[in-house]
């Protein structure tokens, strides 16, 4: 039901909504002129029939993302990351074997955050934002 109203709404916004190409309309010569061989954008006998329009769909396409943070310094051969699923966490656990500990709400994996970032890129994963100096915390997304 929720889709059949998403899919109306978008349909009634794109059939409404539209944008000029360019800010002053382009006149294109017509058979009645064809002496006139190129656009004229800023003549004055314009009409309605002769400006070009594009649809702008309002509602972006929406996805499913599954986001893990990664915690470590970029000087220490160790990092945490939290979020991933237990698929994940054995898949890690079996390529570094003894370097995955639990702790709280997530693992410690003893190998660099660079490392563990492309690892976890190998998984389809993307770095979308970082912050911090000494020890930075990194987000990663996937879509579902």
């Amino acid at each position: 039901m929720e889709n059949e109203f998403y899919s109306e709404l978008v349909k009634e916004e794109l059939s409404t909504t539209t944008t000029p190409v360019n800010s002053a309309p382009c006149v294109c010569p017509t058979s009645s002129s064809s002496a006139q061989t190129s656009c004229s954008a800023g003549s004055a006998n314009t009409n309605a029939s002769n400006v070009v329009t594009i649809p702008v769909p309002i509602i972006p396409t929406e996805g499913i993302y599954s986001y893990v943070a990664i915690k470590g310094s970029l000087h220490d051969r160790s990092c945490t990351v939290f979020g991933l699923n237990d698929i994940e966490v054995q898949a890690i656990s079996k390529r570094f074997e003894n370097a995955v500990k639990p702790v709280v709400n997530g693992v410690m994996i003893s190998i660099s955050p660079m490392a563990m970032i492309n690892t976890l890129a190998q998984l389809s994963y993307k770095v979308i934002s970082s912050c911090g100096e000494a020890e930075i915390c990194w987000t990663l997304q996937r879509e579902i």
